[in-house]
């Protein structure tokens, strides 16, 4: 099994704001010494965007937002460093440069939006991280795991019904994106973050956050039952440029596969009854492998006795068609009807037999 792996940490970006065009972080702190370099981080790249020098426990950071942003100010010398959700805002900071998370920040909506849900989400982040870090130390054979694990998932289901709620209740805040960005990755059922994605304000489904959600879901629609199959083209064994589109008007299987892959090679006698069985009833196969040997591909298609075409860039897991469709492990399948559209996944054994025989009577 995996290592539990979690992305509770927030990076970040998000909305072009109307109006105010540059944005003004004067900062007081008492026991911040003279001519301490004050520093102001982007929260996506890491990089240094505002810099000041610091006078008399004071500083003004100045500078331009394309959209409202988790920022970090840092200062030379220490380690610790202070959050912001700001957009092109005239921000005030008020506090002490040893307890910096005591710091009173005003100026910002943004931030008493990014401070309300920080309040309620930190505890249950941290508690999630922990249970997850006692996790990936125990071993299978403790009989510990297990339970932990249900234990980790009830509290992944109030962290996330936590964050839905945040995000129903403040669907045009610019944080909100923000917010699912950073619970996204516990989302098992990619509809569930779709669902909470369009709670949000079309105000705010924009910017970075909002777009890399979009892509994401988007990107998880390819190859999904009830959709249209991409496209592609590749070279067959002879070097002839072939198009899933060209076998339009057919019931094509599509079948990732490789001669290295022993699975694969088990199930192929499955593949080559199906093919002998429905070739004359508008069926046919396309065999997408994997290989990176051209004549241990060539060798496995004889050996194999798989009569359809194949096509394959030879370039392993890295095959673009592979790549397309988001094909993870093989041996794997679509079944696409004469128009185009994905009708069934991964169907094996007797699965295919039975999926064949209810189309092609």
């Amino acid at each position: 099994m995996k290592k539990l792996l979690f992305l509770l940490f927030m990076p970040l970006s998000i909305l072009a704001q109307v109006g105010v065009d540059s944005y003004e972080i004067k900062g007081i702190l008492k026991g911040l010494s003279d001519n301490t370099t004050v520093f102001l981080i982007n929260g996506v790249t890491g990089q240094t965007i505002a810099t000041a020098t610091a006078k008399e426990g004071q500083f003004t950071l100045k500078g331009k937002l394309t959209h409202p942003e988790l920022v970090q100010i840092g200062f030379n010398g220490k380690n610790e460093k202070l959050d912001l959700f700001i957009g092109n805002d005239a921000v005030n900071l008020d506090g002490e440069i040893s307890n910096l998370e005591a710091a009173v920040i005003s100026g910002s909506a943004v931030q008493k939006d990014y401070e309300r849900f920080r309040v309620k989400f930190n505890p249950l982040k941290d508690k999630l991280n922990a249970l997850a870090n006692t996790i990936n130390q125990q071993s299978a054979a403790t009989g510990k795991r297990d339970s932990l694990i249900n234990v980790f998932n009830q509290n992944k289901a109030i962290l996330l019904a936590t964050a839905a709620e945040f995000i129903k209740n403040n669907a045009a805040s610019p944080v909100s994106p923000f917010v699912l960005f950073a619970v996204g990755p516990l989302y098992e059922d990619l509809d569930e973050l779709e669902a909470r994605y369009n709670d949000l304000q079309p105000i705010v489904q924009k910017g970075f956050y909002a777009e890399v959600i979009a892509q994401t879901l988007t990107k998880s629609k390819i190859g999904r039952v009830g959709s249209q199959a991409l496209d592609f083209t590749q070279k067959d064994v002879n070097g002839k440029p072939i198009s899933l589109s060209s076998f339009k008007g057919k019931y094509v299987l599509v079948d990732f596969w490789a001669s290295w892959c022993r699975p694969c090679r088990e199930e192929n006698p499955n593949v080559v009854l199906a093919y002998n069985t429905y070739k004359d009833k508008n069926f046919t196969v396309l065999g997408v492998s994997l290989d990176q040997d051209k004549n241990n591909w060539l060798q496995a298609i004889k050996v194999d006795k798989l009569d359809w075409t194949h096509v394959s860039d030879l370039k392993y897991w890295d095959n673009e068609v592979a790549k397309m469709y988001n094909i993870q492990g093989i041996p794997a399948n679509m079944l696409i009807d004469p128009n185009g559209k994905i009708i069934a996944r991964d169907l094996r054994a007797q699965a295919l037999q039975d999926k064949l025989r209810e189309l092609l009577k």
